[in-house]
């Protein structure tokens, strides 16, 4: 009956966990009160999950929050009431007030927030556990302002969103061609005049241009509505507006004034599967009707519907990898987390994460599937990343036109030249003979040597990696070109305020149409001359002279085990044996009875020395002639032959690569390292971007070098070169701070005695140059991103770099291979098996010796039996014992005087001497006579 009792008890613990998980997968849902179009656009994602599983094996049981989502304290009440109710992850919007109390509460709980209201430019603090649907255009905006041909610009905002993207902006804009900025913040973007109107008179230039980032498509509709009424809105004016919703937008008023407006949008309607959305969303009254007499649905909608998708995909993904991996999560319909709380309550102290949280959010990053803003692919730290917007603009009696895409890790792509003020020529156009401007630069632009006697001519005087990108450039974008050399020899720099030397003064003054050369890209050159995107990416580096390799030491062999562990093996070998001695001193199973003529005696093989024998047999993995007996030394045997496996088979695995390979250690690893030292000094050139960048660097480490080069003036030198052979010369006490093409370069060729040490102290490109306003320089650009993706660049810096090097692949590297091994290698063992080898000779005379000397003969043993034998014999137990040669060589006597325990029944020796020394004196414990 208990044993009935007992079962009853478990089945119902166990269905208590079965039949309580239906399916049933409970989210949040956090809202803004006002918000009813995300609201609805939440609804109708969860009704659309519904239709896609109508046999579902997951269905969300939804928990909404319609609050103010300003208000820190109705947020967090939330968030906390729905974490207590067990949701899975909760789909919510926030603000910049109200952001750090998401983190909070999500880095604390391991809660996944999937959020469509922040992207990555107006995130202050990066928090785990949150998702960004929302993509981030800042980089678009710039590249926008840059494709435009903005020379000023007025920047319009009205949040703090806005704040932080015109940071943004401002430092990206170092290296862009706008010469000035006015800043300014809309207080009420339902009074605007007086701003706009005062902007308008400050600005005397005929043409002007305005970026408004606004927080809301209302705040755009409100502003947009009133620049018209101040007269902003006709030829001259230029507006690129930071929204994801242009087509929602009302613009019919500015298509015919000549006014410029240029804009992003994230939905793109003409997909099948958008367009039903639409329509699905138009029945919900969730779509706006634009000027066009189309319907839109806006950004934060679609991004609604988008979070619901992911977290769909991702809770199908987890049961599909495990069906029951909520078995556990769920008792009477209800979640408990790790099987102890209800929910996840806030009030817990330590505070408990929620137990699926970590695998939801990796998995919400790891999937990409489809949704209505495109594939939702994110991060490792939740934001959007490999989404793509439209460029839209509207101008004279035309619009909304598609100007272009912007796409993250591809740019902006313009399907053709923007219209008015813009003066941009297709390419193909005039001449198609471009002039090159370049210069002597190995391994960029080097002259061909003369060969049989008859100079090269034409483009086939030069060779080198930026002769084969101009091949491949002007292929692609079919122009013919001629290379020249820049007539000062000079890469550009600033010798008065409107004057530039070098191939930057050459571009300005179209004395060439573009430079393919190693030119950085800088603030000051990109202000005067277009660049493309960087076709290499380099860095300032460290460059020393090579390390001589290290003579192996004559006990190499032993370096690949510490000092520390071979102590430990000698402290072991020496252990073992000495245990193994006493065990079998006292174990009765060691000892062996012998019999013979007149002759019983009992035999121990494992002796002090045997024992060390042994052990050390085992250690070599050759054994011995004698193995222990007992348990107790089997045991001790076996725990050795098992630490002699694992550490030998260790050694054995280190020991081929020490032996095979030879390493070269350098005195530093990083800038760090060189400046926390005085033994080796460093120096760079006294002019470049290399001297501006340690002159103006603010980093601790960098400024500490500066202090000591510019206190040293003897470690600046004039030219590369001259850096280049004063590290050759330094037997290792100087490094050079170089550009890393030229370090990479320089290490493959002869000498082939420096090296490149540590990371980049910086990132900076190359990048190829033309006059501001060329029409080529989109195209230079798609040129360059395709010879990038297509591994054509990687192949001409290999070929160029290391190909066509003098050290080999991998002469300029910090570690190389040997494929054979020297003398040196393993030359203490054989000064071992030598040492051993005379050492035993000597011995060995040594012994013969001694012994003839006392004329001993019968009194030592002969072979290498070294048992220890108890002897009794009837007529000799007060005489020395027998010589050796008296006996057989099994029944060898040793001078060793043995006392058995009583375990084995020697209590009961005779030890009277008149009697006749047998075992027949020998009383067992019982009384009885031992035979």
């Amino acid at each position: 009956m208990a044993l009935l009792l007992k079962v009853l008890i478990v089945s119902c613990f166990f269905l208590d966990y079965v039949e309580t998980y239906q399916g049933i997968i409970p989210i949040g849902g956090i809202f803004a009160r006002d918000d009813y179009v995300s609201q609805k656009a939440f609804e109708y994602a969860i009704n659309q999950h519904k239709r896609r599983f109508k046999e579902p094996f997951f269905e969300f049981n939804v928990t909404v929050d319609k609050i103010n989502i300003n208000d820190n304290f109705q947020l967090a009440s939330a968030i906390c009431r729905q974490m207590s109710e067990g949701v899975f992850a909760i789909i919510g919007q926030k603000t910049m007030q109200s952001s750090d109390i998401v983190q909070a509460f999500t880095s604390t709980f391991h809660m996944p927030y999937l959020t469509p209201s922040l992207s990555r430019d107006t995130t202050r603090k990066h928090s785990l556990f949150e998702i960004h649907l929302k993509p981030d255009f800042t980089e678009a905006l710039i590249e926008l302002i840059r494709f435009l041909q903005w020379d000023h610009v007025h920047f319009l905002y009205d949040s703090d969103e806005g704040l932080i993207r015109l940071q943004r902006i401002f430092r990206s804009m170092r290296n862009a061609s706008v010469d000035w900025f006015s800043v300014k913040r809309f207080n009420d973007v339902n009074h605007v005049h007086d701003d706009l109107r005062q902007i308008d008179r400050g600005d005397i230039n005929a043409t002007k241009s305005f970026v408004l980032d606004l927080s809301s498509e209302e705040a755009y509709k409100t502003v947009l509505r009133q620049i018209p009424e101040v007269g902003m809105n006709k030829y001259g004016y230029n507006y690129l507006l930071g929204t994801l919703d242009f087509k929602s937008l009302n613009l019919s008023r500015y298509r015919h004034g000549g006014v410029n407006i240029t804009g992003f949008q994230l939905i793109d309607e003409e997909t099948t599967d958008n367009r039903d959305f639409i329509k699905e969303m138009k029945k919900l009254h969730v779509t706006v009707p634009s000027f066009d007499g189309s319907n839109v649905v806006p950004s934060s909608a679609a991004l609604t519907v988008d979070a619901v998708t992911s977290l769909e995909d991702t809770i199908a993904a987890m049961l599909g990898n495990n069906s029951d991996v909520f078995r556990y999560t769920f008792r009477r319909k209800h979640v408990y987390n790790y099987n102890r709380t209800r929910g996840v309550p806030c009030t817990t102290d330590p505070p408990t994460p929620w137990m699926h949280g970590d695998t939801i959010y990796d998995l919400l990053k790891s999937r990409n599937p489809p949704g209505i803003s495109g594939r939702l692919h994110f991060d490792e730290k939740g934001f959007r990343q490999d989404y793509k917007l439209g460029v839209y603009t509207v101008n004279l009696e035309s619009g909304p036109n598609k100007l272009g895409t912007w796409s993250s890790g591809i740019g902006f792509r313009s399907m053709h030249a923007p219209r008015g003020k813009y003066n941009y020529r297709p390419p193909g156009t005039g001449n198609t003979t471009k002039i090159i401007t370049s210069i002597i630069s190995p391994p960029f632009l080097m002259e061909k040597p003369v060969e049989n006697g008859v100079p090269p001519v034409g483009n086939d005087r030069y060779e080198g990696y930026a002769v084969d990108l101009s091949e491949h450039i002007a292929r692609l974008l079919g122009f013919d070109y001629i290379i020249k050399l820049v007539e000062d020899g000079a890469y550009g720099t600033k010798i008065s305020p409107n004057k530039w030397n070098g191939m930057i003064g050459e571009l300005i003054e179209h004395k060439a149409d573009l430079a393919v050369a190693p030119l950085t890209i800088t603030a000051d050159r990109e202000r005067n001359v277009d660049f493309s995107k960087p076709f290499m990416d380099i860095g300032i580096s460290i460059m020393i002279r090579k390390p001589e390799v290290q003579k192996p030491g004559v006990f190499s062999f032993m370096e690949p085990l510490s000092i520390q562990i071979w102590m430990c093996i000698l402290v072991a070998y020496v252990g073992v044996s000495v245990g193994l001695f006493l065990v079998s001193r006292f174990s009765p199973i060691e000892w062996k009875k012998v019999e013979g003529d007149n002759l019983e005696s009992f035999r121990n093989e494992f002796s002090l020395m045997n024992s060390f024998w042994f052990s050390m047999g085992a250690l070599m993995f050759q054994g011995s002639d004698s193995c222990p007996r007992s348990i107790s030394g089997r045991i001790i045997g076996g725990v050795w032959w098992f630490f002699v496996l694992i550490t030998i088979s260790s050694y054995t695995a280190n020991l081929a690569a020490f032996l095979t390979i030879e390493r070269m250690l350098t005195p530093i690893e990083s800038a760090d390292d060189l400046s926390k030292q005085t033994e080796i000094k460093y120096g760079m050139i006294k002019s470049g971007t290399t001297f501006q960048f340690f002159k103006n660097s603010e980093v601790q480490t960098y400024a500490r070098m500066w202090n000591f080069m510019s206190t040293n003036p003897d470690v600046l030198v004039d030219t590369v070169n001259d850096g280049i052979q004063r590290v050759r010369n330094s037997k290792g006490k100087y490094a050079f701070l170089i550009e890393s093409s030229n370090n990479e370069y320089v290490n493959n060729r002869k000498k082939c005695n420096t090296m490149k040490v540590g990371p980049n102290l910086n990132s900076k490109g190359f990048g190829i140059a033309t006059p501001r306003g060329s029409e080529i320089r989109d195209q230079i650009t798609l040129a360059v991103l395709t010879l990038k993706e297509d591994g054509t660049l990687h192949t001409l810096h290999r070929r160029w770099w290391y190909e066509k090097g003098e050290c080999g692949v991998d002469g300029g590297s910090k570690e190389s291979g040997k494929r054979s091994l020297s003398l040196s290698n393993v030359a203490g063992v054989f000064y071992i098996l030598i040492s051993g080898l005379v050492f035993s000779i000597i011995l060995g005379v040594f012994e013969f010796l001694y012994y003839r000397s006392n004329n001993t003969k019968g009194s030592y043993l002969r072979g290498t039996e070294t048992a220890t034998t108890l002897v009794a014999t009837p007529n000799e137990r007060d005489e020395k014992y027998l010589p050796y040669d008296t006996y057989n060589n099994d029944k060898v006597l040793s001078e060793y005087t043995y006392s058995a325990p009583g375990t084995i029944g020697f209590e009961g020796f005779n030890t009277d001497y008149n009697a006749p020394i047998g075992f027949e004196g020998i009383n067992g414990d019982n009384g009885t006579t031992m035979n």
